[in-house]
């Protein structure tokens, strides 16, 4: 999970393997049952544009893939 100009995402380019891209997923599962109000990433700072509907639109987009 990244932020990108401003939007949370989920996909990283440099993970192309579904393997790989499983345990990711797993995890953000996890946070769709916190009210979330700001998230912050490990590199690209903070995300407080709703994150619980952000997480689950890319656990829901990342499953249905």
């Amino acid at each position: 999970m990244n932020i990108e100009d401003g939007q949370l995402i989920g996909n990283n380019i440099q993970i192309k393997n579904e393997e790989k891209i499983k345990k990711p997923i797993k995890s953000l599962k996890n946070f769709m049952e916190y009210d979330i109000e700001n998230l912050i990433t490990y590199h690209r700072g903070s995300f407080n544009n709703n994150p619980p509907k952000k997480i689950k639109e890319i656990v829901l987009g990342d499953l249905n893939d």
